[in-house]
């Protein structure tokens, strides 16, 4: 008889792994770059409205929301092989589109189409990676896997910011987005052998799911729910955090806002998914929430720029931390068989919140200034904190 060695850790470090991470940099970057740069650039080049401005930003999340919707039946009926390399390249197609001549009812078009490509690539690389990511390491993977989503966060505004005031201006914007989706859709050719593919079923198999079933994964959509209501305060400050510095004297500050946001993530994220994988979620969803609540707070009484950015901080460590939480508390909750639609569900619900957020909290900008929406946004976070000790912490995972 030998003695047992030490327990050897399931390898998280692949290369599928880092190019699909690498991927999923690259398909948020085409999302923050333009959702910093298109409001105003409508305003300039079609004269549009203020209100037909914000349609431009907000009308991309229903493209996200209808890809969001199909993309887990996509992946169960196809596998993720099709559904990545489709998907992906849908994304660059219409990033491409960016760069033709346009209206404003085309660019109105091009957003739509552009969202549905970034919903079905979103879930699709994350579905596939976390699918992939072993069970005893999943807080870990998911908070590495989506350290892209924080440095587009931080990084592609500034970076589309800054592109505006050199000569090539909006269309180098549109530039770097298109050679953005070009990584996103060569990574994936490179491991697209490591892609699963279309599973052939047996007779004994169970028959695919049909109907809304097919399509929504019941299990998630309460960790969905919980963080979908944190999402309000999210957007609301992504939104309105401009005009909010200008108003009280902080824009200086505000360039620093969401560079904050980033790091904190950056290292934030992956040691919340250790914790998350030893000890469990209560001890990470409960403090992330409130820490998301004190940023949110922080952020509408900030006295001063320092403060400011110490908010921006507390908003990554919070809500930046928690979608990463939330999607590993998804893919445990789904199981292996329903991960591509459990997954696809929980975004579905997030991205709804982050749509809903400015335009139901921003219609009480006139009444109650920004300081007052922004402190009405932090009880959503209640909401979201309420939901998940109620009802999605009790959820079982699939057998």
């Amino acid at each position: 008889m030998t003695a047992a060695g030490p327990r050897v850790r399931p390898p998280l470090w692949t290369r599928s792994f880092v190019l699909l991470t690498l991927a999923n940099l690259g398909v948020f970057v085409t999302f923050y770059m333009l959702a910093a740069t298109l409001a105003g650039y409508a305003v300039i080049a079609y004269g549009a409205s203020p209100s037909e401005a914000g349609l431009v930003s907000s009308i991309f999340f229903i493209g996200g929301t209808i890809g969001r919707f199909v993309v887990g039946r996509a992946l169960a009926r196809l596998g993720s092989r099709v559904v990545v390399l489709g998907s992906t390249a849908w994304l660059l197609a219409t990033c491409l589109l960016y760069l033709l001549p346009s209206t404003l009812t085309s660019m109105l078009v091009i957003r739509v189409l552009h969202g549905i490509g970034f919903g079905f690539a979103a879930t699709a690389l994350a579905s596939t990676v976390m699918g992939a990511v072993p069970a005893t390491r999943r807080g870990e993977g998911s908070g590495w896997f989506t350290a892209g989503m924080a440095v587009a966060t931080g990084l592609a505004p500034a970076v589309g910011l800054w592109l505006l005031r050199t000569p090539l201006g909006q269309s180098g914007v549109f530039m770097v987005t298109a050679a953005c989706a070009a990584v996103a859709v060569l990574t994936p050719l490179l491991v697209r052998r490591d892609l699963p593919g279309r599973i052939r079923r047996g007779t004994d198999d169970p028959p695919h799911e049909s109907g809304l079933a097919s399509l929504l994964e019941w299990r998630t959509m309460p960790i969905g729910l919980a963080v979908g209501f944190c999402a309000f305060p999210f957007s609301t400050i992504l939104a309105f955090l401009n005009p909010y510095a200008v108003e009280h004297g902080l824009t200086d500050a505000a360039a620093f806002y969401f560079l904050a946001y980033a790091v904190v993530i950056v290292v934030s994220r992956p040691v919340a998914g250790l914790v998350q994988d030893r000890y469990g979620d209560d001890i990470v969803t409960v403090p992330v929430m409130l820490s998301l609540a004190a940023g949110t707070v922080l952020t509408a009484v900030a006295p001063n720029g320092t403060v400011l950015v110490l908010a921006g901080g507390l908003l990554g460590l919070g809500y930046g931390t928690l979608t990463s939480v939330g999607q590993a508390i998804a893919v445990g909750r789904a199981g292996a068989a329903r991960v591509g639609v459990g997954v696809a569900t929980y975004f579905l619900l997030v991205d709804l919140g982050t749509g809903l957020g400015p335009f139901t909290l921003g219609a009480l900008v006139p009444s109650l200034g920004y300081t007052g929406t922004f402190l009405v946004g932090a009880a959503f976070v209640g909401l979201g904190l309420t939901a998940y000790l109620l009802v999605a912490r009790r959820v079982r995972p699939a057998p």
